[in-house]
């Protein structure tokens, strides 16, 4: 089997990106990556996208991206989980690769969030759920995360503020991040005293509402070192799926989707989680990120947010998470997401990281979900 490697990516500024369409911002992130990769030929394209169809009515997304790009005749379709789509696609295009299917693929995510009224994109954020449920009683993505923040606070005994300071270490990093939204940090105090989303939801403890788009170009590494290209290996690659509702789940507070995802990466890449150097972390909402610390075995049941108060998690910690600032302060473009974060972990393992750097990398983890933990991927990165 051939090796899938990662040879060009590309982004834009997350953001309100009031004169770009949906197709318009993931051509531009999609040409970028090309152009890094020296623009080979592209044998398929996958588009992760959630939001497209309910919000700007757009649908078939690979194929007319295909068009625009010039790649008409070539495979090309949309990925939809929710918000690992993006990394969904990914992982899509590198089992093509490792299968030997084809020789290139171009991967990655786009979605736009900001001309829609926030009315609209907060319901249609509740696909990732259970519909019915959702309707019935009034439920919102802020709620259910409300309902496991609650928990894990009475359970663990554990102060808000300690899982707050999640958003806070976030936004310190993305100040350095040139395509991040939010580039300025931020004092626990500010995030505390933020207005209440959905008890003991603060509006600091929930990524924002934004546009954006990133790609990577994917190829074999016989081919990158037939071209001379330089390149970081997928060398691990898991996906699972959870109970679908959290109130059937055996323990809502443990992310089993993630913990098989991420198990069955590191097997294939015959890593342990010892070796990792870093992780990229889907934190939607801060209690999501302690959860998912957890559910990945960096901290122990009720130490997640300990351990991130402790500042064990941070750029210059043990095991630095959201390098580039991570879905609170980065951005979190649903379908993208997942595709900007391996697109920072190619970074940070190539060394484009300005101040953001994390010394003498070599393995990082890209964790992505869809829904509270409904479906996950993980992705292991090696220099």
């Amino acid at each position: 089997m051939a090796t899938p490697v990662i040879v060009g990516y590309g982004l834009t500024k997350i953001g309100e990106h009031w004169r770009k369409d949906l197709v318009s911002l993931g051509y531009d992130a999609a040409r970028e990556a090309l152009s890094k990769a020296k623009n080979p030929d592209i044998d398929a394209i996958y588009v992760g996208n959630m939001l497209g169809m309910a919000l700007d009515l757009q649908g078939n997304l690979g194929g007319y991206l295909a068009d625009e790009l010039g790649y008409r005749g070539v495979p090309a379709l949309r990925i939809e989980a929710s918000g690992a789509s993006g990394a969904y696609s990914i992982a899509e295009a590198a089992m093509a690769i490792k299968s030997g299917l084809y020789d290139f693929v171009l991967a990655g995510g786009v979605e736009k969030m900001s001309d829609s009224l926030p009315s609209e994109v907060y319901y249609a954020l509740n696909f990732s759920e259970d519909m019915y449920i959702m309707n019935s009683t009034g439920l919102t993505n802020a709620g259910l995360n409300a309902i496991l923040m609650r928990l894990y606070m009475e359970r663990y005994n554990v102060a808000k503020e300690k899982i707050t300071y999640l958003a806070v270490q976030d936004h310190e990093n993305a100040q350095y991040a040139p395509h991040a939204q939010f580039r300025r940090p931020i004092t626990l105090e500010l995030a505390m005293s933020s207005i209440t989303l959905a008890d003991p939801i603060n509006l600091f403890d929930a990524s924002p509402i934004g546009d954006g788009a990133a790609f990577v170009v994917m190829a074999s590494r016989e081919k990158a070192e037939d071209l001379g290209l330089d390149y970081v290996e997928v060398s691990g690659i898991g996906i699972s799926t959870n109970v679908y509702s959290i109130v059937e789940r055996d323990d809502p507070l443990w992310f089993t989707a993630s913990n098989k995802a991420f198990s069955s990466a590191l097997e294939m890449a015959g890593a342990s989680k010892d070796d990792v150097d870093f992780l990229e972390i889907h934190d939607e909402y801060t209690i999501m990120g302690v959860l998912a610390l957890e559910s990945l075995g960096f901290s122990s049941k009720g130490f997640g947010a300990e351990d991130v108060w402790s500042r064990k998690y941070s750029l210059k910690g043990e095991t630095p998470i959201n390098t580039f600032g991570g879905l609170k302060a980065r951005g979190n473009p649903v379908g993208a997401t997942g595709a900007y974060q391996v697109c920072e972990a190619f970074m940070q393992l190539t060394g484009e990281t300005g101040e953001n750097k994390v010394e003498n990398a070599k393995i990082g983890v890209v964790h992505s979900m869809g829904g509270v933990d409904n479906t996950s991927v993980v992705l292991v990165l090696r220099r």
